[in-house]
């Protein structure tokens, strides 16, 4: 299975967000749930251009993304992958990418704030559970997690 990463550019904003909907789907929200969040889970060209925004490609496809916001507290801002890559060790080798965008960025720490349902796969990485938040729109809470950047690549 080849994997690779690419910048994304301003162009690729509706097909991110699309994609970024169809993930969050994998967990089983009902569809007028996943419509609510819709707005939330939207990514603009703006975006893309103050972020570092990645796409994951397999093969010839795009199957996910990640968004890192650099600040006074970075973030992991989105990590999404298609139903059908999740699994086949799509999201450890973009977890591995993140790493090594982070230390270029010269991050040494990021928080990550997770849907409940991929928490687990956050803890497996290695990102350790600091508290909750609670979430747009709804009110609930969700697992804010923080990651320290383990190895220098």
């Amino acid at each position: 299975m080849n994997i690779r990463f690419a910048r994304t550019t301003p162009d690729e904003a509706d097909v991110l967000s699309a994609l970024a909907i169809e993930s969050k789907g994998y967990w089983g929200y009902p569809r007028a749930q996943l419509e609510i969040w819709r707005k939330h889970l939207r990514i603009t060209p703006d975006y893309i251009l103050s972020n570092t925004v990645v796409t994951i490609w397999m093969e010839t496809e795009r199957v996910g993304f990640f968004a890192i916001q650099k600040g006074s507290e970075s973030i992991l801002d989105h990590l999404w992958l298609l139903p059908r890559a999740i699994g086949q060790g799509v999201g450890a080798a973009a977890f591995r990418e993140i790493e090594r965008e982070c230390e270029a960025l010269n991050i040494h720490e990021f928080v990550i704030i997770s849907d409940p349902n991929a928490e687990g796969f956050y803890l497996r990485q290695g990102a350790v559970r600091i508290g909750e938040v609670k979430s747009v729109p709804q009110n609930r809470l969700l697992p804010k997690l923080r990651y320290h950047i383990r190895i220098a690549l």
